[in-house]
């Protein structure tokens, strides 16, 4: 017949080895799932700029004023994200859809999501244009804020909340080219 104190001590044991299994199983998918909606994608500099400046011209845009705008939004991190946008240039899904068709599940694709922002600056500068407001500080207004947004602000920057974002700062007080291109890369 077995010691009592035994079978006491062998079920405590499993208690222990149970607790700290279900504790190891537990962290596996905390970390796993902070890790995975935590890790960014940093794209080399020098690739976003050559990106930008071969398509920008194509939609009109300043390719230097293109890629501050990246770097305000997200340090070229593709796998931005906020709690409203995505991506390389956080868009979100309302300024996508407002110019594509395409899934906003391809916001994740830095290219695309670069092509993409690319329209809806152009759709910006656009209604911009039409309204007889257009200026690269209220470009980025209406970028960072939403051209609706921007409109019932009369076009006044003053209304529309300070960012307090360095590179945003410089772009509403006039400065197109905050963020210089990268040493060697042919600037405009």
């Amino acid at each position: 017949m077995p010691d009592r104190r035994y079978l006491q001590d062998e079920r405590l044991i499993i208690r222990i080895l149970a607790i700290a299994g279900g504790t190891v199983v537990f962290l596996a998918i905390f970390s796993a799932i902070f890790f995975r909606t935590h890790r960014t994608d940093l794209i080399p500099q020098e690739e976003v700029w050559a990106f930008i400046a071969n398509q920008a011209p194509k939609s009109g845009l300043n390719p230097e004023f293109v890629y501050a705008i990246a770097w305000a939004e997200s340090s070229l991190d593709a796998r931005a994200r906020s709690s409203v946008a995505r991506g390389i240039m956080q868009l979100t899904k309302v300024a996508w859809r407002e110019v594509t068709d395409r899934p906003y599940r391809e916001a994740w694709d830095w290219q695309t999501n670069i092509l993409v922002a690319m329209d809806y600056l152009a759709f910006c500068r656009n209604y911009l244009l039409e309204n007889n407001a257009f200026s690269y500080p209220m470009l980025a207004a209406c970028y960072r804020y939403g051209p609706y947004r921007v409109e019932k602000s009369g076009f006044s920057l003053a209304k529309l909340p300070k960012p307090k974002n360095a590179i945003y700062k410089k772009i509403f007080k006039g400065v197109t080219r905050p963020v210089p291109p990268p040493a060697g890369s042919r600037q405009f």
